[in-house]
């Protein structure tokens, strides 16, 4: 694994991050930054998978109108048997929502580890974001992801 590799996974998963707090539609993230094979979700949990589940996903996820992902930790990119390249990242996340008759937006944080694959042909893609743990979940985000079998509780 060269340092050119790592610069373009890192940049890979930071492009997938702009994309996705832009509130970008599947059809954009499906044609600038993912495989049309994409999964993403739990690791043993819910998955939403293709463009209908990135649809699913996005509109479960519609909720947030402010988000930012902060990747703090990289693991060295390998290649797998298929020509993938896999790696996890440690992240900080902060999510807001305005609940239906609030006045205040409640906020979602903490800290998540996730399993990426990637695939660099003929670009560098996004094939799988899976969700390994959270840790630091203040109380709004452990109700969020509570239910790792069914997803989102929104």
């Amino acid at each position: 694994m060269s340092g050119a590799t790592e610069a373009a996974v890192w940049d890979t998963i930071e492009r997938y991050f702009a994309l996705l707090q832009a509130h970008a539609e599947a059809d954009v993230m499906l044609r600038e930054i993912l495989t049309p094979d994409f999964r993403t979700g739990f690791t043993d949990g819910h998955l939403w998978e293709g463009p209908d589940g990135l649809r699913e996903f996005l509109a479960a996820r519609s909720v947030f109108f402010d988000e930012r992902h902060t990747i703090h930790q990289l693991s060295p990119p390998e290649r797998a048997e298929d020509g993938r390249w896999t790696c996890r990242t440690r992240l900080s996340f902060f999510l807001r929502r305005l609940p239906p008759g609030s006045a205040f937006s409640d906020e979602y944080t903490g800290l998540a580890w996730h399993t990426w694959l990637l695939d660099a042909t003929p670009t560098w893609r996004v094939a799988a974001q899976l969700v390994d743990g959270f840790a630091g979940l203040n109380d709004n985000a452990r109700v969020l992801f509570s239910r790792p079998q069914e997803g989102l509780d929104t």
